[in-house]
């Protein structure tokens, strides 16, 4: 997982489940993390982590882990490539070289009497009746890909890297992606939102309803709308949507497991909607969680992981 080296360790592959190896990743980063550390990290611009090759961009959970690697190892690039597509192009990983986990799903698609692979253009070519005999099944599959900067014959591959500058202000087409965003779960998913002067956004269950300070008290939009999302996303929770414990400070685990879900699941929103300048405070609630957490963390990250991705799906139907 961390060396060149480890590819060929199959005791450690077969022995750790992959979702188990993409979370210790996470968490192996953040553990490098002092509490001191982290108003260095503050200014860094965000830049999506990318795939090298293709320039295209990560997405859901491989992007935070990939933010969180770039982050924490001072990588001045975000690029990343995996040790296979490296080697195909020519590049030569520099010794001690370290790769991050990052997670794919795919489909395989078989036959169910035969047990027969097929590739998904052949299935899209059968007839109806020759699909009926074909099962889908859904396959987690785990890659380590390497920052490029480890890449120690990065010109001679002749890959170009050029970070244009970003305008990180909220312009007007995410905000009215938001706006419509919010809307719809107003509209359709009968959302509550009270705007009032407070000095805390909250979300209570017995109420059902969101209160959050107006937009322009919040210090830019993008705190305003990882704020709001982050409620947005305690408000499935309700016993009359996902039904989660909702226990509040009456019972701190669950409150706590609660909070990680929302800001993970604000997180993902966030990322859809392009808002990036609070994604290093959401880093470090998650760095706070593990350590304030560290029985079970691996399991209780994954399970807040898969919460928050379906608190997101549910949303996404309105």
């Amino acid at each position: 997982m961390e060396a060149l080296k480890k590819k060929t360790n199959s005791k450690t592959s077969v022995s750790q489940p992959k979702e188990d190896k993409f979370i210790s990743k996470i968490l192996e980063n953040l553990d490098k993390v002092n509490a001191q550390d982290w108003e260095q990290y503050a200014n860094v611009q965000f830049h999506h982590p990318k795939n090298l090759f293709t320039k295209k961009e990560y997405q859901g959970f491989n992007t935070i882990a990939l933010y969180i690697d770039t982050v924490v190892n001072k990588f001045k690039t975000s690029y990343y490539a995996t040790f296979s597509s490296i080697s195909k192009a020519g590049g030569k990983l520099k010794k001690g070289a370290k790769g991050t986990v990052i997670e794919f799903f795919n489909y395989v698609f078989k036959h169910k009497k035969t047990g027969k692979i097929f590739t998904s253009e052949q299935v899209s070519e059968m007839s109806s009746m020759e699909r009926e005999n074909i099962s889908k099944i859904a396959c987690l599959r785990n890659y380590t890909v390497f920052n490029s900067e480890f890449i120690e014959n990065l010109e001679e591959i002749n890959i170009n890297i050029d970070f244009e500058d970003e305008n990180h202000e909220l312009d007007f087409q995410k905000q009215a992606k938001c706006e419509s965003f919010i809307t719809k779960i107003i509209e359709d998913g009968n959302l509550k939102i009270t705007y009032a002067r407070l000095n805390i956004a909250c979300y209570s269950p017995i109420e059902d309803y969101i209160a959050i300070p107006e937009k322009k008290f919040f210090v830019s939009e993008d705190r305003y709308y990882s704020t709001l999302f982050h409620e947005i996303i305690h408000w499935t929770g309700h016993e009359s949507r996902l039904n989660r414990e909702l226990k509040g400070h009456s019972d701190m685990t669950s409150y706590s497991f609660e909070e990680l879900i929302a800001e993970m699941g604000s997180m993902l929103i966030c990322l859809q909607f392009g808002i990036t300048l609070e994604f290093i405070n959401s880093v470090r609630y998650l760095k706070s969680w593990s350590v304030n957490n560290s029985e079970n963390r691996i399991e209780n990250i994954k399970k807040a992981f898969g919460s928050s991705k379906k608190a997101k799906k549910y949303l996404e139907q309105f």
